[in-house]
């Protein structure tokens, strides 16, 4: 019997574990939990229905059955099974279910724990974070989104989409359709705040465990402190920091996307170059915080113009471009309007600079680019406003020039020139000139002026006015001032051998750049002794403009050349800013009046005052006055008017004159008379 019972035991165990196992091929996971739950819950229930049952039956039948061994056994296998099923389920209730609730229990803190670093990192991220549904709607967002915004009202079930920023809102939106992650750095404009902000936006999907997309999560960080910073370094890097106008590479960018818009293809535009004509002196003279002043009172003035769309630039020190885009279609129409915007720069000067109790009166020169439609190079206009500007020095400060192809040609000659001059000392092809200097009175020789003629091989005599201005920018300017005080003092060698000295002294032309080299006094003294000369026979001409340039250093120098027996005269006296001021200041006994005042003597009063004004003024510091480029006789008389004990030197008495024939013509025959 009890061999029956292991058996039907076994029997149901197999059962169980078929019926578990069929189970877990058919039903899927949470079908089998569902099941199973019920089968738990409505365990008691069957085991008691079984007994009832099994009672009634043994009851109902035991008249009937024969055998009530049988019959006795038949229920004792019934209970059996009857008790299999409540020990499995007393077991799982009192071992499987405890063990259950306790892992459940733990499972729960740990979820709990879990949830509360969550909302902890949520609400103490130092960033901000929401989220919203399919539908942008915003769920939950974190303290730091709060104080982003320095909101007032609750957030909750904001519908996003009424953001007046779209740009926001279609990253926000394509995270939801595309699943991804996606960044985007802006101004935010939101609806729900009244300052503007910038700030960095990342949002990504939210996906439950199937993959199905349930909302977004957005994070936000507060960039605007940043972008301040940025917008200042970049105001900084892109504008003169003492003017406030933008600089150079402002005009840079400015001009790139002038000659990369469309309009370029049809319209001219017009650049203006302008530079302050003697503004280093009063930075010298009066100091770099007269000068910063200065310049700024000119930027204001400039700004002042306030052309349309004009783009107004320093480029450094004292030179400004003002660029105009796309005038007209018609070069004449924008070269009339170039005329008439020159025209109004020009005027900015004409009112008096006031600056720390100081009249400046200051002028500019203007080079003028028409800039072609369909031009694409910036480095070449800025090259040829460039160029149209030294050319309008040239021809004659506070003027205005167009550029033109010509300006082209003649920088290509000059560069050849400028290679050859390099060539030209060593291939003997300087010579020097010589200009006599007599009394107004009678014609007497005074003294002379050494001047350099350049003998060019293939194009033939060049005058210094082209040749010395391009020596001066090559740097060549020493080799050739050192060549021609070598050339003076060999030919004096030879006069005072000859006992042909007739004369008070030579006067040398020196260029600043030459005066402030290293050691110039010593260099000059050098050249003195080699040729065993008396130092007063040499007289250095130095411009006013030289002069009044580094007046402190160049003083120093004119008081070390004095110390060896050298010295120097005031050449194109009237020329340089606040000329008079410095009569009083050097210790000079010759002044040169300037031949552009000259020019106009006889039909213009304000020059003649003005030669009058200098004659009287140097007279009462005890100069001698030496009048240059008188070519009439009318001239001469106007100058003799004014005053008789002047010298002068000009075409009327003789023009520049080899060596040989200089000779000839003023000290063999003032011998021989």
């Amino acid at each position: 019997m009890l061999f029956k019972i292991n058996k039907y035991y076994y029997i149901m165990v197999i059962m169980k574990r078929l019926l578990y196992y069929s189970s877990k091929k058919i039903f899927s996971p949470d079908v089998r939990r569902k099941i199973i739950k019920k089968l738990y819950y409505s365990m008691p229930k069957i085991v008691v229905t079984i007994l009832m049952l099994s009672i009634l039956f043994f009851y109902l039948f035991k008249s009937e059955v024969q055998n009530n061994v049988m019959l006795l056994a038949w229920i004792v296998i019934i209970n059996i099974i009857n008790f299999i099923f409540i020990y499995d389920y007393l077991h799982y209730k009192l071992f499987y279910q405890k063990r259950s609730e306790e892992k459940y229990k733990k499972a729960k803190k740990r979820l709990k724990l879990k949830e509360r670093k969550l909302k902890l990192l949520l609400s103490q991220a130092p960033i901000g974070i929401f989220y919203y549904d399919e539908n942008l709607r915003i769920l939950n967002y974190n303290k730091i989104f709060y104080q982003i915004f320095g909101l007032e009202t609750n957030l909750r079930g904001f519908n996003l989409n009424n953001l007046t920023d779209k740009n926001a809102v279609e990253v926000m939106k394509s995270v939801l359709v595309d699943k991804t992650s996606k960044n985007y750095v802006g101004s935010y404009d939101f609806t729900f705040q009244d300052k503007t902000l910038w700030a960095e936006l990342r949002c990504s999907a939210l996906v439950d465990e199937k993959g199905n997309v349930i909302g977004g999560v957005g994070i936000l960080e507060d960039k605007t402190t940043e972008h301040e910073a940025y917008k200042k370094i970049n105001y900084i890097s892109l504008h003169d920091s003492l003017t406030r106008l933008p600089n150079r590479r402002h005009y840079k960018d400015f001009m790139q996307k002038l000659v990369n818009s469309s309009k370029n293809q049809e319209y001219f535009s017009i650049l203006f170059y302008m530079d302050l004509n003697h503004f280093k002196q009063i930075n010298d003279t009066f100091g770099h915080s007269v000068g910063d002043k200065l310049l700024i009172e000119v930027a204001n003035r400039f700004k002042s113009l306030d052309i349309k769309d004009g783009h107004l630039s320093r480029l450094g020190g004292d030179e400004f471009t003002l660029a105009v885009p796309f005038v007209s279609k018609s070069e004449e129409e924008v070269k009339d309007k170039a005329k008439k915007i020159a025209t109004r720069i020009k005027e900015l000067f004409y009112k008096v600079f006031e600056i720390e109790g100081l009249n400046l009166y200051m002028t500019s020169s203007i080079g003028i680019v028409l800039i072609q439609p369909k031009t694409d190079n910036i480095d070449t206009i800025i090259r040829q406003a460039d160029m149209a500007m030294y050319q309008t020095k040239r021809d004659g400060q506070d003027n205005i020039k167009f550029y033109n192809h010509t300006l082209d040609l003649e920088r290509q000659e000059l560069t050849a020139l400028q290679q050859d001059l390099n060539h030209a000392i060593d291939n003997g092809e300087l010579e020097l000139y010589y200009q006599p200097i007599v009394m107004i009175e009678n014609d007497k020789l005074n003294a002379v002026e050494a001047l350099i003629r350049w003998k060019h091989p293939s194009i033939g005599m060049i005058m210094p006015d082209k040749f010395i201005p391009m020596a001066t920018e090559s740097g060549l300017i020493n080799r050739v001032g050192w060549w021609v005080a070598n050339e003076v003092c060999k030919q004096l060698a030879i006069w005072k051998e000859r006992d042909l000295i007739i004369f008070e002294y030579v006067a040398i032309n020196i260029n600043a750049r030459q005066l402030h080299e290293i050691d110039f006094p010593k260099h000059i003294e050098k050249c003195i002794l080699k040729y065993n000369i008396n130092p007063s026979l040499i007289k250095l001409e130095v411009t006013e403009t030289t002069l009044i340039d580094s007046f402190t250093k160049t003083q120093k120098i004119i008081k070390d050349l004095n110390n060896i027996g050298v010295e120097c005269n005031i050449d194109d006296f009237g020329t340089g800013y606040s000329s008079l001021s410095y009569l009083k200041k050097l210790s000079f006994k010759v002044l040169k009046i300037d031949r552009v005042f000259i020019n106009e003597i006889l039909i213009n009063d304000d020059n003649l005052e003005l030669v009058k004004s200098i004659i009287r003024i140097g007279k009462q510091f005890k100069y001698k006055i030496i009048v240059e480029g008188i070519e009439t006789l009318e001239q001469k008389r106007k100058i003799l008017e004014i005053n008789k004990d002047v010298s002068y030197q000009g075409f009327l008495c003789s023009k520049a004159i080899p060596a040989k024939e200089f000779e000839d013509r003023f000290l063999l025959s003032e011998i021989v008379d």
